[in-house]
């Protein structure tokens, strides 16, 4: 059984009436790839849920009530600096064919995940501040402003002053989001300032005033406002990623906002998911930091994308780098896996062991769907003999693979075969030969080098039982980290050049088991 479905069978369990998946982002820019993760995620389990007989919903919240607060480098600073600070949906389209900044960058996004057959209900944040649903909530965490502070003391150390509350008005006087900050809340309105020098990225106007916390006047904080939409929507599944699900961050303090003040339950989390890279880098929309997900999107078909996805188990950290061999791997992997699906479908699965690791496979395939699988066994043409074709300048390619099939090529195999040659031509063409950029000479600094001997030091005669190496080794990396007292980001950079000489890899535990603990001490011997 393949990890969508153990999670789909443990919230069955809980016998709840309706389970609603739901995930968010905020549109500040083009959305990057790994946002794509979490889409997928819930799609699955939304539609494992309703597999096996769960009511369920799926929907996708776009946060387009919060302020931008990072100007994308592909923005002409000129022209769009002035709107930093306003709510996203107040500020207008880079081009005419969107109503707002915010849903010209979602519905790019919009478009990529359907067409990965991915299809959530699109829910927009200002609007369910508009309708009113959110009134009685922001009342509620204003009333126990006292305890909303408490929690942020206790759970993310954060201390707020005694006339900290937690509401953004819109101001009044600019229309900014961003700088303001509310000192008084008398049971109707909010008394605030919009400061000059609350934030780095915006100046405040330096207006006071007051205003009911009701609809579109202002929002909540994000490590409130998550939570808010929860109870306000009926939200009982909802994962995001490793950064707000570590110990004190915003998953921690919504789970407290949910029992202390909302009365509800937070939603289950699956544990949280690893990140979904490109070539080892973390992306952001607001920076224009790494790929698009409609540029990645257009390097794959969608089903071998979403393939990608699905084979995936969400606690492991999924690193796509399309240079070299690894396209034609991946297709390789597909094919695969499709043809456990053919020998499911004609009931040859075999018996034991090797029958369940096939009718895994076929699930993975079931649920990479894109367009209707194949009713029946057809003819797969490879991508690498398409591409070796190519490189040949083979002139009929669909002649070369008849005469393999030994016969004419339905219209579906030709569909296929048509499909699989257009990206044939972008793997050429932009990722067969390329390589990636070569890494600077990596040289730790001293807090580095304390970081490194001292892990040397205790991962040296540790006796581990192999079921376990993984956990206790990552566990080891972060006590050192934890002992040095070197910021995390530093840490892994050193961990990582040192070990595989790049800034990035696979989760510490999992590589320290992969090269084996002699190894990595023999690495490590700075």
């Amino acid at each position: 059984m393949i990890w969508v479905d153990r999670e789909a069978n443990r919230l069955k369990e809980r016998g709840l009436a309706l389970e609603w998946a739901d995930d968010m982002k905020t549109p500040s820019g083009r959305i990057h790839v790994g946002s794509l993760r979490g889409v997928i995620v819930h799609d699955l389990i939304y539609k494992a849920l309703i597999g096996i007989g769960v009511k369920a919903k799926f929907s996708y919240v776009f946060n387009d009530m919060d302020p931008m607060d990072g100007l994308p480098t592909y923005l002409d600073k000129d022209v769009w600096e002035k709107y930093m600070g306003f709510p996203l949906y107040k500020i207008p389209s880079p081009e005419k064919n969107a109503k707002s900044f915010a849903d010209y960058f979602a519905q790019e996004f919009i478009s990529v995940f359907n067409s990965l057959n991915c299809n959530p209900q699109i829910i927009w944040s200002s609007k369910l501040y508009q309708s009113g649903k959110m009134d009685p909530i922001i009342k509620l965490i204003l009333d126990n402003a006292d305890k909303v502070r408490e929690i942020y003391k206790q759970v993310a150390k954060a201390d707020k002053p005694s006339n900290w509350f937690p509401y953004n008005p819109v101001c009044e006087k600019c229309g900014k989001i961003g700088t303001t900050n509310v000192h008084k809340w008398d049971g109707k309105h909010v008394y605030y300032r919009c400061e000059y020098h609350m934030v780095e990225w915006a100046t405040g106007c330096g207006y006071e005033g007051k205003v009911e916390p009701i609809k579109n006047n202002g929002k909540l904080p994000w490590k409130l406002d998550w939570p808010a939409h929860w109870k306000a929507i009926g939200i009982t599944v909802e994962s995001s990623g490793k950064d707000h699900m570590s110990s004190g961050g915003s998953y921690d303090m919504a789970v407290q906002i949910c029992s202390q003040i909302l009365g509800i339950k937070a939603p289950d989390a699956l544990g949280g998911y690893e990140w979904f890279t490109v070539g080892g880098k973390k992306m952001s929309s607001s920076k224009g930091i790494g790929s698009s997900a409609k540029e990645v999107a257009e390097i794959l078909p969608p089903d071998l994308f979403r393939f990608l996805q699905v084979r995936t188990p969400i606690k492991t950290h999924l690193d796509f780098n399309p240079f070299g061999d690894t396209i034609p791997r991946l297709f390789d992997d597909y094919d695969r896996c499709l043809d456990a699906y053919f020998l499911k479908l004609e009931k040859n699965l075999p018996p034991g062991k090797n029958g369940e690791v096939l009718a895994d496979f076929s699930r993975i395939i079931e649920l990479s769907e894109v367009k209707p699988l194949p009713k029946n066994r057809i003819f797969i043409p490879r991508f690498r003999t398409i591409a070796g074709l190519l490189l040949s300048k083979t002139r009929n390619i669909e002649v070369a693979f008849e005469k393999q099939a030994g016969r004419k090529l339905t219209n579906e195999e030709l569909s296929l075969l048509q499909e699989r040659i257009r990206y044939a031509k972008i793997y050429l063409d932009k990722y067969a030969t390329k390589k990636e950029d070569k890494v600077t000479t990596f040289t730790p600094n001293d807090n580095q080098k304390k970081f490194l001997t001292t892990l040397k030091k205790n991962l040296s005669g540790l006796k581990v039982e192999p079921s376990i190496q993984v956990d206790i080794y990552h566990k080891t990396t972060f006590d050192t980290i934890k002992k040095v007292g070197i910021k995390p980001k530093d840490a892994f950079s050193a961990f990582y050049n040192v070990l595989n000489g790049k800034p990035y890899g696979k989760k510490a535990g999992e590589l320290i088991t992969e090269l084996g603990v002699d190894k990595v001490i023999k690495l490590i011997d700075i």
